[in-house]
């Protein structure tokens, strides 16, 4: 059994908030998903900007908070492969000062 989850808001209808102007559906697309109970298939809509200005705009900021999120995302692996690399260091520092008496 599938069900078919639906937007309760229209938001084509709203207009855009860096603008004005008003949005359309570019594309939409389903895509089904497993559950615990079965299936579920879910429905997308990408709603563009009719301004291209203003798109463009939007796809290039969209773009740099990409590679920002990415940047972050490998300096913070890169400092907890640190914090684990220091902390596997001292564990053993500590073991090989143990008294054995």
């Amino acid at each position: 059994m599938s069900k078919i989850i639906v937007a309760g808001t229209a938001y084509v209808d709203q207009p855009c908030p860096q603008c004005g102007s008003k949005r359309r559906i570019s594309r939409t697309w389903k895509e089904t998903l497993p559950t615990f109970t079965g299936t579920t298939v879910v429905k997308y809509s990408q709603i563009v900007c009719t301004n291209n200005v203003c798109q463009l705009a939007f796809d290039k900021q969209l773009l740099k908070d990409t590679q920002k999120r990415k940047a972050i995302k490998l300096k913070k692996e890169a400092n907890d492969a640190a914090r684990k690399a220091n902390s596997l260091r001292q564990a053993k520092k500590t073991r090989k000062n143990k008294s054995r008496i």
